[in-house]
């Protein structure tokens, strides 16, 4: 399975048994809240699937 990183964080641990992302203050992925405040600056680590629903372990 290939991971890709949206916005990679400068502080972040990928390993076997462990996925820490320390992210800087005011990030996050917020989208089209009742106030219509939105903010999509968070990091994101990602990969595509066939499956409908799947874990990695």
């Amino acid at each position: 399975m290939e991971w890709k990183w949206v916005r990679e964080p400068s502080n972040h641990i990928v390993e076997l048994d462990r996925i820490e992302i320390t992210t800087m203050p005011h990030t996050d992925l917020w989208q089209r809240t009742y106030y219509h405040f939105r903010n999509d600056n968070a990091p994101v680590l990602q990969t595509e699937t066939e499956e409908k629903f799947f874990h990695s372990l």
